[in-house]
């Protein structure tokens, strides 16, 4: 099971695809995105992403926002299952090419929040107290 600051990366990914499309990005990021997924899946799996990249760069060219909205989903849950069926290892190293990735599209790490967590962990369970403008976190007593 994925993390949510894994969830988040994966979703910023399938962002920085639709958002690349069309843009001086797109060579690198699609590049990028094929050799992810040959890598990781094996023979054919680049051209299998080739194809769902070109298909991705069709439909924006319709300048379809439902088409987009979708196809950045997509992108997101293709990227969330090529992390989750990573071992440690490659996990990190699929993390490092996406974050790669979304640093070739302006713009999209300041609109995702993708955070760099790994192995936190807290003697005391967090409290989160808030309302609409305001949080507070607190971890452990106030003692």
């Amino acid at each position: 099971m994925l993390t949510e600051a894994l969830l988040a990366l994966a979703a910023a990914g399938g962002t920085a695809v639709v958002q690349a499309a069309g843009t001086e990005a797109w060579g690198s990021v699609s590049e990028g995105v094929a050799r992810m997924f040959r890598r990781r899946s094996g023979d054919g799996a680049e051209d299998g992403a080739q194809r769902e990249l070109d298909r991705t760069a069709l439909v924006l060219a319709s300048d379809d926002a439902e088409g987009s909205s979708r196809q950045a989903s997509l992108w997101g849950q293709r990227f969330a299952a090529l992390l989750s069926d990573a071992d440690d290892q490659v996990r990190q190293q699929v993390e490092t090419e996406l974050r790669q990735l979304i640093s070739l599209v302006p713009g999209v790490a300041d609109r995702h929040q993708v955070l760099n967590i790994h192995g936190n962990t807290y003697d005391k369970s967090p409290q989160q107290y808030g309302s609409h403008n305001h949080q507070q976190i607190h971890y452990g007593s106030d003692t």
